[in-house]
């Protein structure tokens, strides 16, 4: 696991209180493996969006299913910006 990918359990795990951060994986589907809701989501992207100095629009978190898909979109709008 890299520095981004590490940083983006932390943020996640910071959000998802009742997760134990040895449980997210980077395969791990944010809401059917995490068991995150709606409003855990927002509050991700929020954190995720300060962090990073990213905006992320509905339709991108749409897309969004796994710890690795965070990474992934991070990754890919560091290198656009």
């Amino acid at each position: 696991m890299n520095d981004l990918e590490k940083k983006v359990v932390d943020l996640i795990a910071e959000v998802l209180v009742d997760v134990n951060k040895e449980n997210i994986q980077m395969n791990s589907k944010i809401v059917e493996d995490l068991g995150a809701e709606s409003l855990d989501i927002y509050d991700m992207i929020a954190l995720l969006e300060d962090e990073f100095g990213l905006e992320i629009t509905d339709e991108e978190v749409e897309k969004i299913q796994t710890v690795q898909d965070v990474a992934d979109f991070i990754k890919d709008h560091r290198k656009a910006s």
